[in-house]
């Protein structure tokens, strides 16, 4: 009876470990990296690839490498994220800490490390089967870059959430990047889709906008909403710095910018005639948009905007979503 006692202790900590690690890599935004790689391959590149009578240039194996280098990335930055967060976390998440409860500061080194690592190696390939080895130099980049923000950048007015921002939309582009840099050794089929280039060009360009656009203000939301840590450990995040009623203001401006972008892009699919995805921004990302900014106005507290974040965060997905629409234009 000890015995079993012991072994089921044993279970339910290993268990706990696991499930806390999930929760320390934020299991669900990585859902939706994965996700948004594989609609962006799946519903505009395959799509009108196949309009042109080609395959994509990176085959499947590949293209799911490309998408675990971003996952492992990700997932590493969030883990250095969190180390040098840990803070500022005990005093606006208490309840949700991770490091210094389940596991020790100097394991999310060690995990860190190895993530990278292993993404490096994926990303170094990746670069030499696309034979260009300035392309992968990407992935250090992107590994510095998120090391930068996690360290200094996070608690500066506007670069934290800029760095952000801008990671998002890597997210997007580097799908285009690889496949462009792939197809390029192709001379038929590169040849053969030439017709279509520019059009991919543009619906990633604006994809990679879009991505940017929410994640700024996304991340502008969590800097109000964790005003009360941020100002107890010094941290000079704009609303630490311009206070809370400033820094809404910042955040409506981005908002409006965003609306204005999506009213741009919306007009452009009108003049295209592809009404499906045009009903569908209208009827999901121009609504949320809407509600957030009605929130925006309503919001006296730091902690209400914890709604105003999510609400970001699920326009970030309708976004996502609507490559599914805009694919059944391509037919």
């Amino acid at each position: 009876m000890l015995t079993t006692g012991k072994k089921s202790e044993m279970n339910y900590t290993f268990s706990r470990r696991v499930f806390d690690l999930f929760q320390l890599i934020r299991w669900p935004n990585l859902v939706v990296v994965i996700f948004t790689q594989f609609l962006l391959r799946h519903a505009i590149i395959k799509p009108l690839y196949a309009k042109a009578g080609i395959s994509p240039a990176m085959n499947t194996t590949l293209f799911w490498l490309l998408v675990g280098v971003t996952v492992l990335i990700a997932a590493a930055g969030y883990i250095i994220n969190d180390y040098f967060d840990l803070r500022t976390d005990r005093i606006n998440r208490p309840d949700k800490l991770i490091l210094g409860r389940t596991f020790r500061r100097r394991q999310a080194i060690k995990y860190n490390f190895i993530l990278n690592v292993i993404a490096l190696a994926g990303g170094f390939y990746l670069g030499f089967q696309a034979h260009s080895w300035r392309l992968s130099l990407i992935f250090p980049l992107m590994i510095v870059l998120l090391v930068l923000y996690s360290s200094r950048y996070k608690n500066t007015v506007l670069w934290g959430n800029l760095a952000v921002a801008f990671m998002s939309a890597m997210v997007v582009s580097i799908v285009w990047l690889f496949e462009f840099f792939m197809l390029r050794m192709q001379p038929n089929d590169f040849l053969g889709l030439s017709s279509n280039l520019s059009l991919i060009n543009k619906i990633f360009l604006f994809y990679a906008g879009f991505a940017f656009i929410i994640s700024l203000c996304r991340e502008l939301a969590k800097d109000i909403q964790d005003l009360p840590g941020d100002s107890a450990t010094n941290n000079h995040t704009l609303p630490v710095m311009h206070g809370m009623k400033a820094s809404g203001y910042w955040l409506m401006a981005f908002s409006v910018v965003t609306l204005a972008f999506m009213v741009w892009s919306l007009m452009l699919l009108s003049r295209l005639g592809w009404t499906i995805p045009l009903i569908y921004y209208v009827t999901t990302v121009i609504p949320l948009l809407l509600f957030a900014f009605y929130r925006m106005l309503k919001a006296k507290k730091p902690e209400e905007y914890k709604s105003i974040s999510l609400i970001f965060k699920i326009i970030m997905v309708a976004g996502v979503l609507g490559l599914q629409p805009l694919a059944m234009v391509f037919g």
